[in-house]
């Protein structure tokens, strides 16, 4: 009989992802928010769903390793499942050259402060299309 944990609620299932070329496309096609960094950039697209999704990209020729690779994907998954985002959108994260070099915390860090940029300029955005 196992001990009662409570698992958290924030998940990160195929309804958090984004999972093909077409939504990929979408979105470097159609962003309307975007935050910059040197080691990173997230581009977003509102979307007509209930929920925020995150597609990927780190590309070898920015994080040599597969391990860095893997090791950049789960900070980043694991920030945007506990990190709520007010509108949703549909997200990509680029990871820019040395990207790896940043310690897990200096991403995760990086990262929240990315994401309340992105949250503030969403909630501005439809403001400036009205």
């Amino acid at each position: 009989m196992s001990v009662g944990l409570v698992m958290p609620k924030a998940t990160f299932g195929k309804d958090r992802r984004l999972l093909n070329a077409y939504d990929f496309k979408q979105v470097f096609d159609n962003n309307s928010v975007r935050v910059a960094h040197p080691k990173l950039l997230i581009l977003a697209k509102p979307n007509s769903l209930s929920t925020a999704r995150l597609g990927l990209v780190i590309a070898k020729k920015n994080v040599p390793t597969s391990v860095a690779r893997n090791r950049l994907k789960r900070v980043v998954r694991e920030s945007f499942r506990t990190t709520t985002i007010p509108v949703p959108v549909d997200i990509v994260f680029l990871a820019r050259k040395d990207a790896h070099k940043l310690s897990p915390e200096e991403m995760s860090t990086l990262l929240q402060q990315s994401w309340h940029k992105l949250a503030l300029r969403l909630e501005q955005e439809p403001k400036a299309n009205a």
